[in-house]
């Protein structure tokens, strides 16, 4: 899975640049590279329970080569394998998540279950869009938005955290 180039299509290629492009006055964007917005969205599509379908509509596509996968590997299967274990909706039975994470080699994968994981990195792409994106008015809006989304994203998941210190 995470052993070819990866493509962003069609809408999701279009969110995904607007996510790696020219914001506010640094004229960077709020991730510095495609590979971050994917290594980012599957997280943030899974814990928001946002998924989507893949769309190739308008044309539009963005690669990430090999090469930059390759040095995050390890972190692209990470994500997928605490996505594929912790996702109970896709998956009820804790034995068949355990195999599919720990004991399937990962060249031999479930189409399905990648498609799966996929809609979660698309649908992140999407809420990191609404989030971040969609509603800057002006350049200084951006790191607004940012900042209400990690105050958004602490108050929804670290609020146990916060209980045990």
């Amino acid at each position: 899975m995470f052993d070819r180039n990866y493509k962003f299509y069609g809408s999701h290629a279009k969110k995904a640049v607007a996510l790696n492009t020219n914001v506010g006055k640094t004229g960077k964007g709020l991730f510095d590279r495609l590979l971050d917005v994917y290594l980012t969205a599957p997280l943030v599509g899974f814990l928001f329970g946002t998924k989507a379908e893949l769309n190739k509509d308008d044309g539009e596509e963005r690669n990430i080569f090999l090469e930059q996968i390759s040095q995050e590997k390890n972190k692209l299967e990470l994500n997928y394998r605490t996505i594929m274990l912790l996702d109970e909706e896709y998956e009820s039975d804790l034995d068949k998540r355990v195999d599919k994470v720990f004991r399937t080699a990962s060249d031999n994968r479930d189409p399905s279950d990648e498609e799966h994981y996929e809609s979660y990195v698309r649908g992140g792409v999407d809420k990191l869009y609404e989030k971040l994106i969609e509603p800057a008015k002006t350049p200084d809006d951006y790191y607004l938005l940012l900042v209400n989304f990690l105050e958004e994203f602490d108050t929804r998941y670290n609020k146990n955290i916060d209980a045990l210190e």
